[in-house]
């Protein structure tokens, strides 16, 4: 999904919303951040800050939590309890995830299906010849543009079957304007977005892969 240049906006859900007691319960780990994803310009952040890239895959996790609650398709889990079991099966490190963990992730947290996403691209360029002076990216007679690109997987907790899978990416741009990017993903890292082209495209990105999962899940009986 694209949104034209100079007017960032959200993406609307696709999906009608369904009855509270026919949604599935669902528990999301920290997203998984690809190696060499972020980038700002042609540097990759990872070099940069290792730490503040593993915290944009938690921010996201609970960003796609929010947006999976907006959508009215599913019932949230609290993802603080996610902490000890994810910690002992190596879960957040490796990204799998066997019959074992699943069962045990849905007997703590009382989940039917786990969410298990990762943030595969996130990009920030400009045109013009601008960069980053102090975080700063982007300026006058130039065009931003953020790409995001989110991949979820959604795995029964009981079997490990996974039932449905979305993929989706947005780029959204815009003239004449500078953004501080650092802070921004600082900003996403914490779970917090706002109004920027950043923020919009990651949000978009992730309503895409929540209306592909929620329009591919079988209905709850």
């Amino acid at each position: 999904m694209q949104t034209e240049v100079g007017s960032p906006a959200l993406e609307p859900f696709a999906n009608p919303p369904i009855p509270f007691e026919r949604r599935w319960i669902i528990a999301v780990p920290d997203f998984n951040v690809r190696s060499g994803s972020v980038k700002v310009g042609a540097s990759e952040l990872e070099r940069r800050d290792q730490a503040l890239v593993k915290e944009l895959g938690t921010g996201v996790a609970d960003i796609f939590l929010n947006e999976a609650f907006r959508s009215q398709q599913f019932r949230i889990t609290e993802r603080a309890e996610l902490g000890v079991i994810l910690r002992e099966q190596d879960l957040a490190a490796t990204g799998r995830i066997d019959p074992h963990t699943a069962a045990d992730v849905g007997r703590i947290t009382g989940a039917e299906l786990i969410v298990l996403g990762s943030l595969t691209e996130f990009g920030v360029t400009s045109t013009g010849g601008g960069g980053i002076v102090f975080g700063l990216f982007g300026g006058t007679a130039e065009t931003v543009t953020a790409r995001v690109t989110v991949d979820v997987r959604v795995v029964n907790s009981v079997t490990a079957e996974i039932l449905a899978i979305g993929t989706a990416t947005s780029e959204v741009s815009q003239s004449n304007v500078q953004i501080d990017v650092l802070n921004i993903i600082r900003a996403l890292g914490a779970g917090r977005t706002g109004t920027t082209i950043v923020d919009i495209a990651v949000r978009n990105a992730i309503i895409g892969a929540i209306n592909e999962i929620a329009a591919d899940l079988p209905s709850k009986r």
